[in-house]
């Protein structure tokens, strides 16, 4: 027998059994099974995990005290599962006062249907935040589900974060102005995976209608998000094979070709199929907008760059296609109420906060000239920016003091005040706490270890006049002006709202949609844009006001104000212009 040794023997393969699919709870007969959003370390008594349904369930003729909490809400996706696992609709929401639409309401949604009817498969709406494009979009929604031969009458509505307000707020409006009897899901952009079926593709049914609420969100192509988005939007179907989607927002883009969402509806008008349109910016360009590739992102060209109006001028080429189609495709009505009023507040530091600034910024010039010698790479500009975030941080801090003393100064004249923040610990966590030491109620509209109250509930705490302050750091989707009409049929209080935007952004987009949180509904409300003087946060001020106009040009709106105070914050000290104009 020959010698098996040296040699490792030879395994058998295994055969792998298949597991069997496991079976779904059910719930017996008299009994509802009732979906339960249960935060994750929870195991409240009565609840089983449907590992069929990958959801929390409890089986029974009425769902317990003390599970209430945790029960689906209507036009969730936990309540979809659950009228599908139950074959009924379960419990709606409570009685809402009805809201009675207002003129501009009702004329944008004759727009939006008009567009539908026509046979488009979108329509962009960018009314002036406060207008009501709320139910504006759902007005038009409900009419078009009613239209649609495609899908099944369903309609899937994306909103912003905070998700703890925008949803409510969604819910309340349309059970305000009814749902006309349509199946609605509404869904964060975190949520949009969980609308995939396990083979990639577009789950729950066929939607007729999409409401892309704060479009803006899906224009960066390379986000998980706005992968998912196109794959539920149908972005590479037949276009009367799509469901229509109204995309709305106050703050389209900042530039042509960041409207990426809009490829299905320019390749309709131009009788192409989408696939010619994506991506969006080799189009644009062959169709002689003075736009170009560089570092690796679409962007104006030399000319067009030292030219604002050949900028405005291909921005207003784009637009042209949208709103000459027969029905126009876009549409935006200003404020009636006029822009908000921007004073701009260049906070000057003191000697010693200049001392600790200005050393660290002269090592960091001289680390980036050095840099500069060496052949340019990824790494010195990311290097850069994120000194550049630090330097924010560190002003940002040395103005709380200047900050909280004009809330308060503020407030002593009968005044609301919104105190908008970008970062949490270098800004809102320590004004929120220097307000409370001033003994100002505050509501804290933002994460942090100083915050662990639902956002609603401060929300509505600086509504109702608890408090006479709100630090916030979301930039869409909040509603903080006077007398708002409430969800129980009451008002916000009448006083007047001032805002500070302590972080100036580099973004357009946010800058001008913190404008509109309170600036909103009939309701005037002041801005004041601080930063401090010779630091970093002088240069991203003009940048920012530089975006505000381009976001008012492709929404529609007049911009020359906006560029009129972008002149006046020019600066020419910034070590590289690059590292302020990445977003």
């Amino acid at each position: 027998m020959p010698s098996t040794s040296g040699r490792r023997a030879r395994k058998r393969p295994t055969r792998r059994t298949r597991r069997a699919a496991p079976a779904p709870v059910a719930a017996g007969d008299g009994h509802r099974l009732w979906m339960l959003d249960i935060p994750y370390g929870v195991r409240p008594s009565g609840a089983v995990y449907d590992r069929a349904r990958k959801a929390w369930v409890h089986a029974g003729p009425t769902l317990p005290d003390w599970l209430r909490p945790f029960a689906s809400t209507p036009y969730s996706r936990l309540r979809w599962l659950e009228d599908d696992a139950n074959g009924a609709a379960g419990p709606g929401l409570p009685d809402i006062a009805a809201k009675s639409p207002r003129g501009v309401q009702l004329e944008g949604a004759k727009l939006i249907t008009d567009a539908a009817r026509a046979g488009a498969r979108g329509f962009l709406l960018t009314d002036d935040a406060g207008n009501g494009k709320t139910i504006t979009a759902w007005l038009a929604a409900r009419e078009i589900a009613d239209d649609r031969a495609f899908g099944d009458g369903s309609v899937l509505i994306l909103v912003d974060r905070p998700s703890a307000i925008t949803i409510p707020h969604w819910r309340s409006t349309i059970a305000a102005v009814g749902d006309g009897g349509h199946r609605i899901l509404i869904s964060s952009p975190d949520q949009l995976p969980n609308l995939l079926s396990g083979n990639g593709r577009p789950g729950f049914g066929r939607w007729s209608v999409i409401i892309a609420d704060e479009a803006h969100l899906y224009r960066h192509v390379d986000t998980r998000r706005v992968q998912v988005f196109q794959r539920i939007a149908r972005f590479t179907a037949e276009h009367d094979q799509a469901p229509f989607v109204i995309y709305a927002s106050a703050t389209p883009g900042q530039f042509p070709a960041e409207l990426t969402y809009l490829a299905p509806l320019l390749a309709q008008l131009h009788h192409e199929p989408t696939a010619a349109w994506l991506p969006l910016g080799p189009r644009l360009a062959a169709a002689g907008l003075p736009i170009e590739p560089r570092f690796g992102r679409w962007t104006w060209n030399d000319r067009a760059e030292a030219d604002p109006k050949a900028q405005a001028a291909a921005t207003g080429q784009l637009r042209r296609w949208l709103t000459d189609a027969a029905p126009p495709l876009t549409a935006h009505r200003a404020a009636a109420w006029g822009p908000a009023p921007l004073d701009v507040a260049e906070v000057e530091l003191t000697y010693q906060q200049h001392i600790a600034y200005d050393t660290e910024w002269a090592q960091f010039s001289a680390d980036l000239q050095a840099a500069g010698s060496r052949p340019a790479a990824r790494g010195r500009v990311a290097a850069g920016r994120a000194a550049v975030l630090r330097f924010r941080q560190k002003a940002s801090l040395l103005r709380i003091d200047a900050t909280v003393d004009w809330a308060a100064a503020q407030i002593d004249t009968g005044h609301q005040v919104a105190i908008s923040c970008e970062f949490v610990g270098a800004a809102a966590e320590p004004i929120a706490a220097s307000l409370d030491r001033k003994g100002i109620p505050v509501a804290r509209i933002y994460g942090g270890r100083s915050n662990d109250r639902p956002a609603e509930t401060e929300r509505m705490r600086f509504q109702t006049g608890q408090a006479a302050a709100v630090v916030f750091t979301p930039t869409t989707s909040l509603s903080l002006h006077a007398n708002e009409h409430l969800a129980d049929g009451t008002f916000a209080t009448a006083a007047p709202r001032v805002g500070i935007m302590h972080n100036v952004r580099y973004s357009g987009i946010a800058g001008r949609q913190v404008i509109g949180r309170i600036h909103r509904d009939h309701q005037v409300a002041r801005w004041l844009l601080a930063y401090a003087s010779g630091t970093v946060e002088a240069g991203i001020a003009q940048v920012m006001m530089e975006r505000f106009a381009a976001t008012a040009d492709l929404a529609g709106a007049d911009s020359a104000a906006l560029r009129q105070v972008a002149a006046l914050l020019g600066t020419d000290w910034l070590p590289d212009e690059s590292l302020l104009t990445a977003e």
